[in-house]
């Protein structure tokens, strides 16, 4: 997994996910704190986000969910052929 490597590559990826969240494209298995992670990062009054609430959970969904977008995963999948 590619890591961000400034803080503006950092708070991209947690408003690609916090996005997501909002709008539903992301899901959790119930009783995870996913969701609720993420939507606990606070901006500070210049619209930055605060980086110390952010939690271990919200920094690799955001990454995850970042490395993900791009993805092709019917690649990886074989075809009913290829069973």
């Amino acid at each position: 997994m590619q890591t961000p490597s400034t803080r503006a590559e950092f708070e991209e990826r947690m408003n690609f996910a916090r996005e997501q969240v909002k709008n539903g494209m992301m899901h959790f298995a119930k009783g995870l704190r996913g969701p609720d992670s993420l939507l606990n990062v606070r901006y500070l009054p210049n619209r930055r986000i605060d980086l110390l609430s952010i939690d271990e959970m919200a920094r690799l969904n955001a990454n995850t969910s970042y490395q993900m977008r791009n993805s092709e995963f019917g690649k990886m999948l074989s075809d009913d052929e290829g069973r």
